[in-house]
Order: structure tokens, then sequence, then C-alpha cells
């Protein structure tokens, strides 16, 4: 069976392998778990207890404040959260909830996309 879709968090829950295209060409043909391995990177947001205006200084992740009582952290899949959630305590700052920011599949798709972009750019210079 295939499936034909835009929306990548269904690809990513329904399929077992994926191929994308760009521009008419196959730039990924590989077996979903494959493909998401290779995400290196990813973004969780953060609901906070109370107000934070200072955010804490974590070595490998970068933390942005989305609102007063959110933040988002990027960082390595390899990077361990205990340690964010050590210098969060730390400052008194309480996580109440997490979630991923976006779609895993997704983030990869723009990740490949714009890499794409960059190599034709530089092949047609």
């Amino acid at each position: 069976m295939i499936l034909t879709t835009h929306y990548l968090e269904e690809a990513e829950q329904l399929c077992r392998n994926i191929t994308i295209i760009d521009k008419g060409r196959i730039i990924e043909n590989t077996a979903m778990k494959s493909l998401l391995a290779k995400l290196d990177v990813e973004t969780f947001v953060f609901d906070l207890n109370q107000a934070c205006t200072e955010l804490p200084a974590v070595e490998g992740v970068r933390l942005t404040r989305v609102d007063d009582h959110t933040i988002e952290a990027e960082m390595s899949r390899a990077h361990d959260l205990n340690s964010l959630f050590a210098a969060l305590s730390a400052r008194g700052i309480t996580v109440t909830s997490m979630r991923n920011k976006a779609n895993r599949l997704e983030e990869l798709f723009v990740r490949l996309v714009e890499g794409n972009m960059t190599a034709s750019v530089k092949g047609a210079a």
C-alpha cells in the first residue's frame, strides 16, 4: 500500500518505510526507524509552574523563553534530560509538563529539503 501525504505526523504513525521526494527527486528511501535515527537534535517545550525571567546556562542545551511560563530546550538526542532538570531545579524552576515541539519526521523533512536546496544551489553555481 502506498500513502501519499503532506501530513508528516500521519506518515510517521502509519508507515514502516518512507520515500521523501523533493522537486521530483528522491532524496530519501529507507525504513522510518532508520530515518528518524538520523535526527540528532530535539526540541522540548516545558510548561512552568511559575514565571521565569532568567534562564540557567546548561552546557549542550539552547534554552529559549517563549513566554513567562513556557521555555523551549533544543538539545542533542544524546544529551541527558537529568542535567537540564537539575539546572532548572537549582534555579527554583518547576516544570509542570513537557512535550516535543514538533513532529520528528517533519523536523527531519525540513532539514533534508533545506540541505537538498543548498546542494542544488551549490551545484548550479
